[in-house]
């Protein structure tokens, strides 16, 4: 490529693509992460994460070009990308999975426990049925490419093997203190989350 052309990736993590088209050419060199679906109706309030790479003038480009077309523009480091993506990638692909094994694992009747259902765990069915309709190569390849995938998942780990321990030996008090550190975590999220979930599920209530 000429050194005044702008080489970019679409990956959904960013270090190692950066410094792998950095070595590889002298262009300028942008990454970039779309966060959404190929499938979605509209690009309108979409996310896409820009990491600079080589060449400012060439990075303002892309970034005018995609807000023109009504997505929201984030510019992150590469270290900033792949931490958040640890969580909000990582952490997620991982514990629906685990949830999506333990059901396969007990051998649950996906026709049946609708009819017993609640609508949130409808919700938790319909987004775990979602994830495992979709490419299982994409999803190893997400999870197994983050540097920081293996303190997150001994996070998640970790986490289920104290909360199993304190429920099978009965210790409603460690259940509170967990309650009231995770809230205190999320913070005035969880009024927000309590409301806008809620919105959710009347949707989906009166949709079924």
């Amino acid at each position: 490529m000429r050194e005044d052309a702008l080489l970019m990736d679409v990956t959904s993590i960013k270090r190692e693509p950066l410094e792998a088209m950095l070595a590889a050419m002298r262009t300028s060199v942008v990454g970039t992460h779309p966060i959404f679906d190929p499938s979605v109706h509209s690009l309108q309030g979409q996310r896409i994460v820009l990491t600079r790479g080589r060449g400012d003038a060439w990075f303002d480009w892309p970034d005018e070009m995609l807000r023109a077309r009504g997505l929201s523009v984030m510019e992150a480091s590469a270290e900033d990308h792949n931490r958040a993506m640890s969580v909000v990638r990582v952490l997620t692909h991982f514990s629906t999975e685990v949830l999506g094994r333990t059901l396969a694992d007990l051998s649950v009747s996906i026709e049946e426990t609708p009819a017993f259902t609640s609508p949130v765990y409808l919700m938790e069915l319909l987004m775990t049925a979602r994830h495992f309709a979709q490419s299982p190569d994409l999803y190893a390849s997400i999870q197994m490419s983050n540097s920081e995938t293996p303190a997150v998942t001994r996070a998640f780990v970790e986490a289920a093997r104290r909360h199993h321990d304190a429920i099978a030996s009965g210790r409603t008090d460690e259940i509170r203190k967990m309650f009231d550190g995770v809230r205190r975590c999320f913070g005035p999220f969880t009024d927000q989350a309590l409301e806008q979930s809620s919105f959710l599920i009347d949707r989906l209530v009166e949709r079924t």
